[in-house]
């Protein structure tokens, strides 16, 4: 059986750089959390500049109504009522992916439907205890929007192949 040797494509190539872009961006930056801006330019990179600009468009509108609606969340417990039993807490959480999926799909972006779902999870459900969650929830919008612009750029000036 004759073996292929592994290629290595400009995707992939595009992929790595973007990551490390984010990567250095937010060292130089100081805040949030690379991870989120790493997954965004990773999820962007598609094969071509239609379906990056697609991509970055529903994950951007997506991230900001997912990371707006948990801020809104956080304030409303940080000053008007806190849930101090945990199982209420989450079957509020629960109950408000209605209005975000009902928002989701009033804007016809049903395809960030569940992005717009895990943001708002993430900055309530995992974020909810930091110091200052408001800050998370900014940073986490920031971060993303960060991978978006550096995958986008790094697609785009790869001017040789618009498919790769």
């Amino acid at each position: 059986m004759k073996k292929h040797p592994i290629k290595i494509g400009r995707r992939i190539w595009k992929t790595v750089i973007a990551v490390y872009v984010c990567f250095f961006i937010d060292t130089v930056r100081g805040a949030g959390v690379p991870f989120y801006a790493a997954i965004a330019a990773i999820l962007c990179m598609q094969r071509n500049k239609h379906e990056s600009l697609q991509t970055a468009k529903n994950r951007e509108i997506a991230t900001i109504l997912g990371g707006f609606c948990g801020l809104l969340f956080l304030i409303f417990e940080q000053y008007v009522y806190h849930f101090s039993v945990i199982l209420i807490r989450y079957a509020v959480l629960s109950v408000l992916l209605i209005p975000i999926i009902q928002i989701s799909l009033w804007l016809h972006q049903e395809k960030g439907t569940f992005l717009m779902c895990v943001v708002f999870l993430c900055v309530t459900v995992t974020h909810a205890g930091d110091i200052n969650p408001v800050s998370f929830a900014g940073n986490r919008i920031i971060d993303t929007t960060i991978g978006i612009v550096v995958a986008l750029i790094v697609n785009f000036r790869d001017v040789s192949n618009t498919n790769s």
